[in-house]
């Protein structure tokens, strides 16, 4: 049986031995497995069913979506906090979002893996749930931070600009 290491860094989709697999997570990880690092290219790079899925015009990205989703229904189910919930969402939309611009939205799909990132979240959720918790609050404040300077910068940007036209 083929597994997975618990953390997600550089060797995130490299197979390791020995190591057990919680069996509440065992779906998870199968669909995680095959949806972003299932197939092995010349020089071992991993990529899966979701880099195929998105090439199909349209529908792809929102069928590697909704497919995504299913990880994060066993998150609910599993009873992680909400932080967590919304950090793994957030994975999902950012896959999605960015995923949808042709060609070079379908290599950033193979890259990003918001199905690994989301495996390996609830693994340590189900691991270290206090520590976690912790990381989960930053990472959302951090990206709430990031949205909040995309908006406000053009914006701001914008208003420099039409006072120096009129």
């Amino acid at each position: 049986m083929k597994t997975v290491a618990a953390t997600f860094g550089p060797d995130d989709a490299k197979s390791v031995t020995g190591e057990l697999i919680d069996p509440r997570l065992a779906d998870v990880e199968a669909l995680a497995r095959w949806m972003d690092y299932a197939f092995v290219l010349p020089g071992g790079f991993r990529f899966g069913l979701a880099g195929l899925i998105g090439f199909i015009p349209g529908v792809g990205d929102v069928m590697d979506a909704l497919i995504s989703l299913y990880i994060v229904n066993r998150a609910l189910q599993l009873g992680i906090p909400r932080a967590g919930v919304a950090r793994m969402v957030l994975n999902v939309g950012i896959e999605g979002l960015l995923g949808a611009a042709p060609f070079v939205g379908d290599l950033f799909d193979v890259v990003f893996k918001a199905n690994r990132r989301n495996y390996v979240l609830l693994n340590r959720y189900l691991a270290q749930p206090r520590r976690q918790h912790g990381m989960d609050w930053l990472f959302l404040l951090a990206t709430l931070l990031v949205v909040i300077a995309a908006v406000a910068l053009p914006i701001w940007l914008l208003s420099l600009l039409v006072r120096r036209l009129t």
